[in-house]
């Protein structure tokens, strides 16, 4: 029987509905694929292993794990923002890539399904399991820190917020390059080059050199996953050049971002570059 007539649905109503039909079905078997494949493997074995390693040096080096709340959450989220890095070149940076590399899309493309739905299917299947994988890293955390330290540090709710908003952030950055090269592998070394060297590792660090808050970099905005813990602000630190052979002094700043600063950073680069990969994905051809 053919769909029943109603007067009260224009056809917008139901491309839209038919959209988001489609999305939820590309969405359905990405997580399948995500979920059998090696690089969830990989993911969930890396924070894993981070979780297991802070845990063993906190027990080697101090005989205790920390046994106050917001030291407990300091200590196990110090390095969040690499996890994410990782969790979106591996997922995000790929899954675009792989249409061209593999030619699956070729599969799919003669059927009746937009690219648009299918690319945000795409997209929300890697946050899903990125987003997935760092709340229960979260989660891990706030068990073993009633049990040890008694207590939660309330900001981590806000630290697993602004660890989302970075996820979006960096995963338009990996999605922008998943859509410009044509190889899985080089979308993901670029992107990890790129994050975790390039704007976190030179850029940053060089800002604070020339004291200008760098505050174009998604990097920079990763600052107050930690920072909702530890609560630093921007400082500058005097050098004394005698100490190198120089003269004079020079004074290095180190910035840390306000949470409204950071939530936007991320914003603003996940909805642009998010964007530019899906105009980019809509033009190519398979």
């Amino acid at each position: 029987m053919g769909e029943t007539y109603d007067p009260g649905r224009t056809p917008l109503d139901r491309g839209i509905k038919d959209d988001l039909r489609q999305m939820g079905v590309v969405t359905k078997y990405e997580l399948l694929k995500h979920m059998r494949s090696r690089r969830m493997l990989v993911f969930a074995g890396i924070a894993a292993l981070m979780f297991i390693l802070i845990t063993v040096l906190s027990l080697a080096l101090d005989g205790k794990l920390p046994d106050e709340p917001t030291e407990f959450m300091k200590t196990y989220l110090s390095m969040m923002d690499l996890v994410i890095i990782i969790g979106v070149s591996l997922f995000c940076a790929s899954t675009i890539a792989a249409e061209f590399e593999e030619r699956t899309a070729l599969l799919m493309f003669p059927r009746p399904i937009k690219k648009t739905s299918f690319f945000m299917g795409k997209v929300m299947a890697c946050y899903i399991l990125c987003g997935g994988v760092i709340t229960l890293y979260y989660g891990l955390c706030a068990i073993l820190s009633l049990i040890a330290a008694g207590g939660l540090d309330m900001n981590m709710f806000g630290s697993l917020g602004m660890a989302m908003m970075f996820m979006f952030g960096a995963g338009g950055f990996a999605l922008l390059m998943s859509s410009i090269f044509k190889r899985g592998s080089i979308a993901v070394i670029v992107t990890i080059a790129m994050l975790l060297l390039v704007l976190g590792g030179i850029v940053d660090a060089l800002m604070g050199v020339f004291d200008v808050e760098p505050v174009f970099s998604i990097t920079y905005a990763a600052k107050d996953i930690l920072n909702f813990i530890v609560g630093d602000v921007t400082m500058g630190f005097s050098i004394d050049l005698s100490t190198f052979g120089g003269t004079g002094d020079f004074t290095y700043k180190v910035f840390y971002p306000s949470h409204w600063m950071a939530f936007s950073i991320a914003v603003i680069w996940g909805v642009v570059t998010t964007t530019l990969s899906a105009l980019l994905f809509r033009k190519k051809e398979f």
